[in-house]
């Protein structure tokens, strides 16, 4: 942690923070739509827990916005190779239909601060966090639902990321399990591009 740790202090994200900071803009429009009016409600119905970074010189310049919860990875709905994997990555003797993970499920960084390497930072934090032994929870992974474009895909892979089908397909139909044989014969016809892929890392990974 360099840029972050030296700059920055790490705050939950309130209705006072956001009153009285600059507004938090990182050019993307469902992401500042997201921090500017849902995250707060995601809290209040603890569907999820905001956090924000701000320059310890300028307390009212945010510098980047995360979202983390509580979620878990199937281990039966994936494809045998990856159920493999991910059994051979823990432990077997412990084989269970879930395994524990923290999902990342906004992260944004302010567009003033781009190409400083802070979302790779905050990544690294959140990873040292949770395998902190004051962490309340058993987590394994780190998981997120990245846009499905090529330089995000390529921002996580570089962070140790792995998407966890490697088709779309079988993606699609983990997250939304066809109604029955037609529906499904239908969407094998004519997959559709998915708007994000599922990707996790390893939290014990080196």
């Amino acid at each position: 942690m360099a840029f972050l740790e030296d700059n920055c202090i790490l705050d939950i994200l309130s209705d006072g923070i956001l009153e009285e900071c600059h507004p938090f803009v990182c050019g993307d429009d469902d992401m500042d739509e997201f921090f500017h009016k849902d995250a707060l409600d995601y809290t209040r119905y603890r569907m999820g827990k905001s956090y924000c970074f701000r320059l310890k010189d300028d307390e009212k310049t945010i510098v980047a916005c995360f979202t983390v919860s509580n979620d878990s990875i199937r281990i039966y709905d994936l494809p045998s190779t990856r159920r493999n994997a991910m059994w051979g990555i823990t432990n077997r003797e412990k084989i269970l239909t879930r395994y524990p993970g923290v999902l990342i499920g906004r992260l944004a960084v302010s567009s003033q601060f781009a190409g400083k390497g802070v979302g790779s930072e905050i990544l690294d934090f959140i990873r040292m966090w949770f395998l902190d032994e004051s962490n309340k929870t058993g987590c394994r992974f780190a998981i997120v639902d990245a846009k499905n474009e090529p330089k995000i895909l390529r921002f996580y892979e570089r962070k140790g990321f792995k998407s966890l089908f490697p088709r779309e397909i079988d993606e699609d139909f983990y997250t939304k399990p066809p109604k029955d044989e037609d529906e499904k014969t239908e969407r094998l016809k004519n997959p559709r591009k998915l708007r994000t892929r599922l990707m996790f890392c390893d939290l014990l990974e080196e």
